[in-house]
């Protein structure tokens, strides 16, 4: 077996099988089986796929698992030499599995590769990524990343200097279509299961950096991305997975100094948009980016102090 697909959905019955039509459609060259991990969907997308897609192997979780268990449930099962990550609000292009395939297999050093995704409409989507950081945060804090958006210093996390057109070398791209050598998995473990939804895919990608793997952002390579779907259906806990997954990824992989140094960080980011709040609300009124940016630090302080 070449390929092990695997798609983790949550109430996107649409979507999912607009993904999986396209799995089929798009992908030649190449053997694969496809796993749908099926996280107490409501909507009958389990239904819709045995009915629709019946040598589809489906696995049931009577709750939602999140994310990471989701597709760990799966990656016991695969027989595949390569593992596909796929988000169900994607769709194959141009044949984009084998391509991705033949370009792990090309070299040997690659342990990860992904697609350069766009929307529906052709546009591009900047989502690829350098790890995580304390510089990474101390920039978010003052906002300089969003005030120089296509610097490379500045705006590292978003990598603001390069426009994906070229295939290069990425700390972590997008976890929407990522595919991975399943050996390079075995060795680095599955995904980490403390990660309920968010940075559970660059927590893999760190671990898979630290054993030398390399991994590519392959820009000739096209997928559709719809975005944020299935995480969209709980606007009300979607912040606070966000804010406790974060604190768990610098927890994790900075220690108990890294963490002092994010609540001092922290402590600035409460100060400054304090500032931003008041002065703004003097000048012009209360604009709702300024309330989006608070509830946010309000987020990442409740997520701070039960750590």
């Amino acid at each position: 077996m070449d390929v092990s697909v695997i798609i983790v959905s949550w109430n996107v019955k649409d979507y999912l099988q607009k993904c999986l039509a396209s799995v089929y459609r798009g992908t030649k060259g190449v053997s694969f089986e496809i796993f749908v991990v099926d996280n107490a969907s409501t909507d009958g997308s389990a239904d819709m796929v045995k009915r629709e897609f019946p040598e589809v192997k489906v696995i049931l979780n009577s709750e939602n698992h999140g994310f990471a268990r989701a597709n760990n449930q799966a990656l016991e099962k695969c027989a595949g030499e390569y593992v596909l990550f796929l988000n169900p609000d994607t769709e194959i292009k141009e044949n984009a599995v084998e391509q991705l395939v033949k370009f792990l297999g090309s070299k040997q050093d690659a342990a990860a590769a992904a697609p350069k995704l766009i929307y529906e409409d052709g546009r591009l989507q900047l989502l690829s990524k350098s790890f995580p950081s304390l510089f990474t945060e101390l920039m978010e804090s003052l906002f300089l990343d969003n005030a120089f958006p296509k610097s490379r210093f500045f705006n590292r996390i978003f990598m603001g200097n390069w426009e994906h057109d070229s295939t290069r070398e990425v700390d972590h791209p997008a976890g929407a279509c990522l595919m991975v050598k399943m050996d390079i998995l075995k060795k680095t473990g599955f995904f980490d299961e403390e990660f309920f939804m968010y940075y559970e895919d660059t927590d893999l990608c760190f671990r898979i950096k630290k054993t030398g793997g390399r991994i590519f952002l392959v820009h000739d390579i096209l997928v559709v991305h719809h975005g944020a779907k299935s995480s969209g259906q709980s606007p009300a806990e979607a912040p606070d997975w966000m804010a406790e997954s974060k604190l768990r990824y610098f927890r994790k992989n900075y220690g108990t100094a890294g963490m002092f140094i994010f609540g001092c960080e922290l402590v600035l980011r409460t100060l400054i948009v304090y500032l931003l709040f008041n002065l703004s609300h003097l000048i012009i009124g209360r604009p709702k980016n300024i309330g989006v940016i608070r509830d946010r630090v309000q987020n990442l302080w409740r997520a701070y102090l039960k750590k």
